[in-house]
């Protein structure tokens, strides 16, 4: 079999992967709307959180986070369309591969080990396409009533025509993605209160709310919570998976980068794909006030 060949179900993977990954945000009906659990600000500010790529995201993408938001998905529903069908082949392919290597320098930073995060592999999976394009393969690059070997049509006008025909499948599939998002309305923020030492005063925090503070000890976020029945725990706020900042949302402790979700009483993981437990911190309730107890 040609090589070239052989990397066609690759380039068909990467390609409808993209499509797939940017319908899926624009039609997520809490990506856009704050307070939401996957809303892209709370995204956004967690990926930029002690990441190289943090002072891009921080300059660029965090004071306008819905058109950031916006503008990555319809670029990877370009970047996917146009891998799929394998016109102007190596522009779009490094356009994969720096969008991948930038959600690896943000995104995926803080998964460890390296191998369990999904940007690094996308990035070096787009790499033999920005080396050798779509040669080989069944794509429109070569295509000769797309790219004509005489001078019946210039390439100005072939680039126009498929840029032309990508602005409009792309415009079609963004649209149709807003059109059926879903219409759950986004859930009501938890209750948050200055935190501190002592972390709270005990009849502000009702049960089934929590409050964030600060770790004594570590220096990092940190959640109070307060069960239904009245007991209090307390763990870092930093996710396991990558490193985001969770928060206390309709019963369960929810990190809003990739999805992840933790037991509200132990710290486990109830879902993926963080593995590891939140660390729990042990709290006290003493004179009225909810102190952090070492």
């Amino acid at each position: 079999m040609p090589l070239g060949l052989a990397l066609l179900p690759l380039r068909l993977f990467l390609g409808a992967t993209f499509v797939y990954a940017g319908v899926y945000k624009l039609s997520d009906a809490g990506f856009l709307h704050p307070g939401a659990d996957t809303y892209i600000g709370d995204q956004l500010r967690g990926f930029a959180s002690g990441t190289p790529g943090g002072p891009l995201l921080e300059t660029f993408a965090l004071p306008h986070p819905a058109l950031a938001g916006v503008g990555v998905a319809v670029g990877e529903i370009v970047i996917g369309l146009l891998a799929v069908a394998g016109r102007f082949t190596r522009a779009s392919a490094a356009a994969g591969f720096a969008l991948s290597v930038l959600l690896f320098l943000t995104a995926s930073w803080h998964t460890r080990p390296y191998f369990l995060g999904s940007d690094i592999v996308f990035a070096f999976a787009w790499l033999p396409f920005v080396l050798a394009g779509a040669d080989g393969q069944p794509a429109l690059d070569n295509h000769p009533r797309v790219v004509p070997p005489g001078p019946g049509i210039t390439r100005r006008t072939a680039i126009l025509q498929g840029l032309g025909a990508v602005a409009v499948a792309a415009g079609a599939i963004t649209g149709l993605s807003l059109l059926f998002r879903g219409a759950v309305p986004a859930p009501a923020r938890a209750r948050v209160r200055p935190g501190g030492v002592p972390l709270a005063d005990a009849a502000s925090l009702a049960p089934g709310h929590a409050v964030r503070f600060t770790d004594p000890a570590g220096g990092g976020p940190a959640l109070l919570i307060r069960s239904d029945d009245g007991g209090l725990t307390a763990f870092t706020a930093t996710c396991t998976h990558a490193g985001c900042e969770v928060a206390f949302r309709r019963g369960e402790i929810r990190c809003p980068c990739h999805g992840a979700r933790y037991d509200p009483a132990t710290g486990e993981p109830t879902r993926g794909p963080a593995r590891e437990p939140l660390t729990p911190i042990r709290v006290v309730e003493r004179g009225g006030k909810i102190v952090a107890a070492g």
